[in-house]
């Protein structure tokens, strides 16, 4: 009679092992490619996001930091504190009223340390991240030769500036004559109020592109471009658009200032 009942209750033991060995496994497939964000403690990754961000919360915060970018709070931070075995998580609010949520893993050597919500990175309110296939495009004439920006051995230009069916288009270029690479994600544009005094009104607006094709990330001794793509861009006398470039895992932070008087007056293609 002990056998018997000690035989059924190894029995459901194993039932419930199988059971939660399917759930373990599934959820494990589910974190590693459906809404994964992989961490290193090597690395930092930056989410971009459509809208500022007014809150950000994590599951564990003993394994895993994160921090709005104080520059542009369309970007969150995150890097793992240690290596990690159990899946974490974090969710981000954006002002507009999107929330999104995210599986945390860790990997030493992450495949993507920029991940891009505000284009064709986005599905299922931001749970599938998925890379973008960038288009090459045909290297253009420099046409533009004033908009530009030299520090830390980098070159920041905007080498053209037209319109093409009501679409205002930028061609960047970014040429390295340093001797370490620039990792570079994707640039932020924002029209900002020309003058900051105490009592003017200050305006801020991202604009975010329809396309892009290209790069801003250049090796030693090479230059890369990228081509965005936007809804009809205009500005009045008092606004610029500012271009910021920001380096992955770095702190060479570049930015170009466009005028009014190049946006309005753009030449049409």
């Amino acid at each position: 009679r002990l056998y018997g009942i000690s035989n059924e209750n190894t029995k459901t033991m194993k039932r419930i092992a199988i059971i939660l060995a399917y759930l373990m496994a599934g959820a494990l497939l589910y974190a590693q490619e459906v809404d994964t964000l992989h961490l290193s403690t090597l690395y930092t990754t930056h989410v971009v996001f459509r809208s500022d961000l007014v809150y950000a919360d994590l599951s564990n915060t003993r394994l895993v930091a994160a921090k709005i970018v104080d520059q542009n709070r369309t970007m969150l931070a995150l890097k793992a504190r240690e290596p990690f075995e159990v899946p974490s998580s974090v969710s981000a609010l954006e002002s507009d009223g999107t929330i999104h949520t995210f599986v945390v893993a860790y990997r030493e050597h992450p495949d993507r340390l920029v991940v891009d919500m505000r284009g064709n990175c986005q599905q299922k309110s931001g749970t599938t991240l998925e890379k973008v296939q960038e288009r090459s495009f045909e290297k253009p004439s420099q046409r533009i030769f004033h908009i530009g920006q030299r520090e830390y051995g980098l070159q920041l230009l905007c080498e053209d500036l037209y319109v093409r069916d009501d679409n205002t288009c930028f061609v960047l270029s970014l040429k390295n004559g340093g001797g370490v690479s620039y990792e570079a994600g994707d640039a932020t544009f924002v029209i900002e109020s020309r003058k900051k005094g105490k009592r003017s009104i200050q305006y801020e607006r991202n604009l975010y592109p329809k396309e892009r094709s290209g790069s801003l990330s250049a090796s030693p001794g090479s230059t890369s471009r990228i081509l965005y793509r936007f809804d009809k861009v205009t500005l009045t006398k008092d606004q610029v658009l500012k271009v910021y470039v920001y380096e992955t895992g770095g702190q060479r932070h570049l930015v170009l200032t466009v005028n009014h008087y190049d946006i309005n007056r753009a030449r049409r293609s």
